[in-house]
């Protein structure tokens, strides 16, 4: 695997990442306001969204290269 194709993964995993942790913050925002802790539970689901595909992307792609 060379360096290039490297970084692109790891940019690939950068992104989902940072957007869940904004749906969280976003669903801790909402609960400390409204004091229900739904809104955490959103966060967090909403959030996996973003990270479990791109897991599942990342596994596929290397898997393919062994």
């Amino acid at each position: 695997m060379n360096n290039q194709d490297q970084k692109s993964q790891i940019k690939a995993l950068l992104v989902p990442a940072l957007l869940e942790t904004l749906c969280i913050g976003a669903g801790v925002a909402a609960w400390l306001s409204t004091d229900k802790i739904i809104w955490l539970a959103i966060g967090v689901v909403a959030g996996t969204g973003f990270s479990i595909p791109a897991i599942i992307t990342y596994v596929r792609a290397n898997k393919g290269q062994k």
